[in-house]
């Protein structure tokens, strides 16, 4: 029996027997329509040990079941003229695919299937082990992972999110195939998952394919997340890389609430006055006098108490103690000026320009409903803009002088070094990254 709630919002909201919450909405400007299903398990729910499984996971499940082979997953998807893939987060995974409205039961019959009948064939599971390992190489040599990857296990010290979505090494080359396929039994469950609809369809008659393939899976046992709560901070901290590398980069972040809080909406609004556009402050006082390629700030949209994330990449010779102080001069003028009153409308303005434009297809729809409901509750979106609208400026003020404070926040350095040299790269001297978001997550 399913059943059913209507919401506002148009997203109908159905509940099968089994616990899978199933979200609909009709948008019938293209014959397409998008599934996602987004599993509430990612590296917040791993232990040491296991860190890296959800992501690992996630790729085995495009190695097959007994009714799919991988080979013919590939082509029961692109064979409807659909495309597919699927990403993990530090709070979900979330496999999806984009069809033509008369062939969205192609996606049910999948999802549904591999939901439960996943193989994680063992010569499967060691040929991935290469590629993630692989993987996970590639993306050290790059100065953006190893800095963040340093930061947040700096920034953490007691909550599951200190450790990356892709695993630390030593894990993934111990990891066994009944760790895998354990951790899949357990949390790839229907009382565990939300599958978004959203295309050219009658529900009605959809909603009968859902029960059809969806409705005879059986639930699992009640999952919770981590009790763990990160102790509150008492002292600035600091981390330095030192790797090959030809540019210096910065980040600096700072605790927040967990996603929901209301506090969210002012920093939404001060990411936006500090990095949204060539007019932002961080491009005027950092980009455009040649001390910074880039720089961002950007407040995570976390399951439990998350980071606001400062990132900056220097200009060549541009040593980080001085991209360090030009970012946190910038954050001293939100604590202590006040905007003006053009600025605020502007950065509102942009702010939900940015959400409305993101919701621009039915597969970015989907994705929206889906992380939202993943993450807090899809009804944010319902009240999303009328709460970026009532900012005031002295509310993103409190926020700042709240949250962006030295006893808050981590600081690490990258500081690169020449080919074959050890150590040290020359002087150190530091002183004594709702709308569519863009959340650190491994795509397969």
């Amino acid at each position: 029996m399913t059943k059913q709630v209507e919401n506002r919002s148009e997203i109908i909201e159905h509940q099968l027997a089994n616990g899978l919450k199933v979200l609909t909405k009709e948008v019938h400007a293209a014959p397409v329509a998008s599934s996602y299903i987004w599993y509430k398990v990612g590296s917040r729910n791993e232990r040491p040990g296991l860190t890296g499984v959800s992501h690992w996971v996630e790729h085995m499940l495009f190695k097959g079941t007994p009714k799919f082979s991988k080979e013919a997953l590939g082509r029961f998807i692109e064979g409807n003229g659909g495309r597919w893939n699927a990403f993990t987060s530090n709070d979900y995974t979330a496999y999806y695919e984009t069809l033509p409205a008369d062939k969205i039961a192609v996606a049910l019959a999948l999802e549904s299937d591999r939901m439960q009948n996943s193989v994680f064939d063992p010569e499967e599971v060691e040929a991935e082990r290469t590629v993630i390992l692989s993987e996970r190489e590639g993306y050290e040599n790059t100065p953006q992972f190893v800095l963040r990857e340093e930061v947040q296990a700096t920034a953490y010290k007691a909550h599951p999110y200190q450790w990356g979505i892709i695993g630390w090494p030593s894990d993934l080359k111990t990891m066994t195939r009944d760790d895998l396929y354990n951790y899949y039994r357990q949390r790839y469950v229907p009382n565990n998952a939300t599958l978004v609809l959203v295309g050219a369809f009658d529900t009605a008659d959809l909603m009968k394919q859902v029960e059809t393939h969806f409705g005879p899976l059986t639930s699992g046992e009640s999952i919770t997340g981590p009790s763990t709560i990160e102790p509150e901070q008492r002292g600035e901290r600091r981390v330095t890389v030192r790797k090959e590398g030809a540019l210096a980069y910065v980040a600096i972040v700072y605790h927040i609430p967990a996603a929901g809080h209301p506090d969210f909406y002012p920093l939404e609004v001060i990411g936006t006055v500090l990095s949204v556009g060539k007019t932002s402050r961080f491009y005027r006082a950092l980009v455009d006098k040649q001390l910074a390629t880039s720089a961002y700030f950007y407040p995570d949209f976390s399951k439990d108490a998350g980071l606001a994330w400062i990132f900056a990449e220097a200009q060549v010779n541009v040593d980080p103690t001085t991209l360090e102080t030009a970012l946190l001069a910038q954050i001293d003028r939100i604590q202590n000026d006040t905007l003006t009153a053009a600025e605020l409308e502007k950065a509102i303005n942009q702010t939900e320009a940015h959400f409305i434009y993101s919701l621009d297809s039915v597969s970015n729809q989907a994705a929206q409903i889906g992380y939202y409901e993943t993450i807090y509750d899809y009804k944010y979106l319902d009240t999303y803009l009328d709460n970026i609208r009532s900012v005031t400026r002295e509310q993103i003020r409190e926020a700042a002088q709240k949250y962006l404070i030295e006893d808050n926040c981590t600081v690490g350095y990258f500081q690169p070094i020449s080919p074959g040299q050890g150590g040290a790269s020359g002087e150190y001297a530091a002183p004594a990254l709702h709308h569519t978001r863009q959340p650190t997550f491994f795509q397969t």
